[in-house]
């Protein structure tokens, strides 16, 4: 598949393009990103004025086409080296119909590579704005005067709408496979978009927004039984609960300085019995409200169960009274390891040397032997829905749940390749916050026990 993306500068495509990146690498796709302008830049163009970009320049037209053509070559070049399901993203403006159309017939001359044009429109004045000071960052603008350099662009940008053509039901005599994005996640239409991965590329799209929030993930507290999870937590885990009310201090400040949606607060967590207890004695000191808390989910079907509400008022650092929600899915339970479920990770090593030396040898593929046991590509697969969830939500969300998840959820956050996902260094009683942003995702680990992470 070849994803070409649509759209006037500055309108969220190489935003939009990270993001794809990083899923559908998670996900399993081998994927890479050719940038137009990456190219340009590197043929001694960085630095190119608004007149490069005008349509009476002939030479800079030549010229411009040229670097596409390079960009979609190296594109088309990648993916017939391929021997697998793979997704090359084609990152250009792409805004004529000839161009388009060229662009089709290209791919028509390889047989096997399917073009999907992804078009990125956006119309609203805060966010346009916002990108336009991300812009003065990149290579071409640099050590530039800011307001010389926002000029420019914003006469770029003219120079682009006189020629831009947005993509319509009936081109390519209505053949065209298409995804129009309006304001990164207000509207998406879907036009001939078939096949699974290419519809699983839709519904993604269809979900994600550039709104800020932050998402902190945890493992659940010590338990006094690691093993069987029964929900008895230790001491020590009791005091790691108390610290975890720094999330929600964490959303307090976020309100103060207005972050909106992003300030308020979901739980996430798993069905076992120490997910609650966690949950729970993170709430000590504030008080219950009755009743369960309904929240619009697409963790599918019938495996949510509302939790109640937390009121925080008694939470000094949020005297406002705000509530928050929590829900639970199985989803977010721990990776089934069958005839071993109730045996430590210490102990495997120790006692089972052999069952361990096997896990060592595929780590992404590997099962433990009994039924129902799953491997981390197999949590990966059940844990989309949560991702698509994480995506949606706007309020800032905490995540509880085990080793095998968090670091499945870690990965794909921070771009993790999916053969990695085993190994990441995950430690219990620590606390990540992510805060997803245009440049990747920030992230921060905070240990919140005094004597370091316990023994996994």
């Amino acid at each position: 598949v070849m994803l070409c993306m649509v759209g006037l500068p500055a309108r969220g495509k190489s935003y939009i393009t990270k993001m794809l990146q990083r899923y559908l690498q998670w996900s399993g796709f081998p994927v890479r990103i050719f940038n137009a302008g990456n190219i340009r830049r590197q043929e001694g163009l960085a630095g190119a004025a608004a007149s490069f970009f005008k349509d009476d320049n002939k030479d800079a037209a030549c010229m411009r086409e040229k670097v596409a053509s390079e960009c979609m070559e190296e594109a088309i070049k990648w993916l017939s080296m391929q021997t697998n399901v793979c997704v090359a993203i084609f990152d250009a403006t792409n805004t004529t119909k000839t161009r388009r159309k060229a662009i089709v017939a290209r791919c028509r001359e390889n047989r096997g590579i399917t073009p999907v044009f992804i078009e990125s429109i956006c119309d609203n004045a805060a966010v346009l704005e916002e990108n336009y000071k991300l812009k003065m960052g990149n290579e071409d603008y640099s050590g530039m005067d800011p307001e010389k350099a926002r000029a420019d662009f914003i006469e770029r940008v003219k120079n682009y709408e006189r020629r831009y053509e947005t993509i319509e039901e009936n081109e390519q005599e209505g053949e065209l496979t298409f995804i129009k994005l309006f304001n990164v996640g207000q509207k998406v239409i879907m036009h001939h978009c078939s096949g699974y991965l290419v519809s699983q590329i839709g519904f993604y799209l269809s979900n994600i927004h550039i709104q800020p929030r932050r998402i902190w993930l945890t493992q659940h507290a010590q338990a006094e039984d690691e093993g069987v999870h029964k929900g008895e937590l230790t001491d020590r885990g009791k005091a790691y609960c108390s610290d975890l009310q720094l999330a929600r201090g964490a959303a307090a400040a976020m309100k103060e300085a207005g972050e909106g949606e992003g300030a308020e607060m979901l739980v996430l967590m798993g069905t076992a019995p120490v997910h609650a207890a966690t949950f729970e004695h993170m709430s000590l000191g504030s008080r219950w409200t009755g009743g369960f808390v309904a929240d619009e989910a697409v963790l599918s079907q019938d495996n949510i169960v509302p939790q109640r509400s937390v009121s925080c008022s008694s939470y000094d650092s949020l005297a406002n009274t705000n509530e928050f929600p929590a829900m639970s899915t199985s989803l977010l339970n721990e990776m089934d390891r069958g005839d071993y479920a109730s045996v430590s990770y210490s102990r495997i090593q120790s006692d089972f040397p052999e069952i361990w030396a096997e896990r060592q040898r595929d780590p992404l593929y590997f099962r433990y032997p009994g039924t129902g046991a799953e491997s981390y590509a197999d949590v990966v697969g059940r844990l989309r829905p949560i991702i698509i969830e994480l995506e949606r939500q706007r309020r800032s969300v905490l995540v509880i749940s085990h080793l095998a998840v968090s670091r499945c959820l870690y990965g794909y956050f921070t771009g993790s390749p999916m053969e990695d996902l085993p190994n990441l260094s995950v430690d219990v009683h620590t606390i990540v916050e992510l805060q997803p942003g245009p440049f990747g995702c920030k992230v921060q680990a905070s240990c919140l026990d005094p004597d370091g992470p316990p023994p996994q």
